[in-house]
């Protein structure tokens, strides 16, 4: 049975109440299929290419569950994603396959200079093993959401 609806809901809803946080997107990714020769392509972009070329693209049964973090450039949101870094990292560290990276569109378009507007952080969570279901990859972010949570109250993070 799966849980998704929940656990990345009450995900966001943790991750928005980091100071400066202003809106979280989700999404997942069937990695496996995936070759290196895809990333050229926009419908790609939003993927974590220095990982997937690595690899050489997807892995047997692996997803990508990516939440995109927008902030609104105020020194408690550079204060939040400070620690957002260190705590994905810590994370990876303890074998979580998971990364926080920048996101940015170009610098100009057809309608004009978009730069200063567009960068948003990238928080991927990598699950192979994925049959199935996605339950396990549910339980990995459920996890993911218990360490923050004691995180935050460990450090005394400031809230909203």
């Amino acid at each position: 049975m799966s849980h998704y609806p929940i656990v990345i809901e009450q995900f966001h809803q943790t991750l928005l109440k980091l100071r400066g946080i202003t809106g979280i997107e989700s999404g997942v990714d069937n990695l496996e299929p995936l070759d290196t020769d895809a990333l050229g392509y926009s419908a790609y972009a939003h993927l974590p290419h220095a990982a997937l070329l690595r690899t050489g693209g997807g892995l047997k049964g692996e997803v990508l569950l990516q939440f995109e973090l927008a902030f609104d450039y105020s020194p408690e949101s550079l204060q939040s994603i400070e620690f957002l870094a260190w705590f994905v990292r810590d994370c990876a560290r303890g074998g979580t396959k998971v990364q926080l990276r920048p996101f940015a569109l170009p610098p100009e378009v057809p309608y004009g200079r978009q730069l200063g507007t567009t960068l948003k952080w990238h928080l991927d969570l990598f699950e192979d093993g994925i049959e199935d279901s996605l339950d396990p990859a549910f339980v990995t972010v459920q996890k993911l959401l218990d360490a923050l949570e004691q995180a935050i109250r460990l450090y005394d993070i400031p809230l909203k």
